[in-house]
């Protein structure tokens, strides 16, 4: 009986090895053909923040009520400017609950 469990516990090593290995390839491989997107997407947010550092500009030098562009190419714009403002208060208000939760305080504490 010890020894059918020792070689049942040898064969399951055996594939617990073999999974860990094709997960290993498996991550490699997805790695590998994620690299190129990468880079495209770092350079996507470079671009943006290009656009963006221009567009305060424009902002600064005509203020935000005079901006030479269309009513109807602001509305997206001052959406967007709200949905960015809120995931930055949000963001904000997790790191700091977290920060409270890793020093074990808060207002229950």
């Amino acid at each position: 009986a010890i020894k059918s469990l020792l070689d049942d516990e040898h064969r399951l090593n055996n594939q617990l090895d073999q999974a860990n290995e094709r997960a290993s390839n498996v991550s490699e491989s997805v790695q590998n053909a994620l690299a190129p997107l990468e880079k495209k997407i770092n350079f996507i947010d470079r671009n943006l923040l290009v656009l963006l550092k221009l567009f305060d500009g424009v902002v600064v030098q005509n203020g935000w009520d005079n901006l030479p562009i269309p009513d109807d190419t602001m509305k997206p714009t001052t959406v967007a400017r709200k949905i960015v403002s809120d995931q930055i208060k949000t963001e904000y208000i997790r790191r700091q609950t977290n920060q409270v939760h890793h020093r074990g305080g808060g207002a229950d504490a």
